[in-house]
C-alpha cells in the first residue's frame, strides 16, 4: 500500500511504502523496469537490492527487479529434461534459476516479493517457447489482478 504524504516545506508529494509487485517476460513490449539485477543466490540479490535502495527519498517508487531464469513444465522431471543441454557457467549460473512446475514458480516470486529481495522479477525462459507459453498461461494471469 503507497499513502502519499505532502511535505510542508517543500510542496512536493513523496509515497511512504513500496511498490507493487511487478512480474514480466523478457523481450516483452512495454516492460519498463529501468534496475535488473542479477545474482546467483536470493540472499545476494536482496543485499544488492537493499543497497540501491539505501538512500533513495521515496523507496515507493525505486524499483528493484531480479531477473530470474526459468524452465518450467507439468512435471519437475520434465522441465529438468528440457534444459539438460543448456550450458551452465562453470562458476555457477549468473542469476538464480528456477526449474519446475508454474505452481512452484508463482509460489517463489510470491516469496522474493514477501522477503523483499526484489520488488519486480524479470522472467527469461531457458528453453524457448514452452517455458514462455506456459508463463504467459499460467504464471502471468496469476500476477495480473
Amino acid at each position: 500500500m503507497t499513502v502519499d504524504i505532502a511535505e510542508a516545506v517543500t510542496g512536493t508529494t513523496i509515497s511512504v511504502g513500496r511498490p507493487q509487485l511487478s512480474v514480466a517476460l523478457r523481450g516483452d513490449a512495454g516492460v519498463d523496469l529501468p534496475i535488473v539485477v542479477r545474482r546467483p543466490t536470493l540472499r545476494d540479490a536482496q543485499r544488492a537490492r537493499n543497497v540501491l535502495r539505501s538512500g533513495q527519498r521515496d523507496p515507493a517508487r525505486f524499483i528493484v527487479a531480479l531477473e530470474v531464469e526459468v524452465a518450467i513444465a507439468a512435471h519437475p522431471a520434465s522441465a529438468r529434461a528440457s534444459v539438460g543441454n543448456v550450458p551452465t557457467d562453470p562458476a555457477g549460473s549468473e542469476t538464480v534459476r528456477y526449474i519446475g512446475t508454474p505452481h512452484g514458480l508463482i509460489g517463489l516470486i510470491r516469496d522474493i516479493y514477501a522477503a523483499e529481495v526484489a520488488d519486480a522479477v524479470l522472467i527469461t525462459p531457458l528453453d524457448g517457447s514452452a517455458t514462455e507459453s506456459r508463463i504467459r498461461d499460467e504464471v502471468l494471469p496469476a500476477f495480473a489482478a
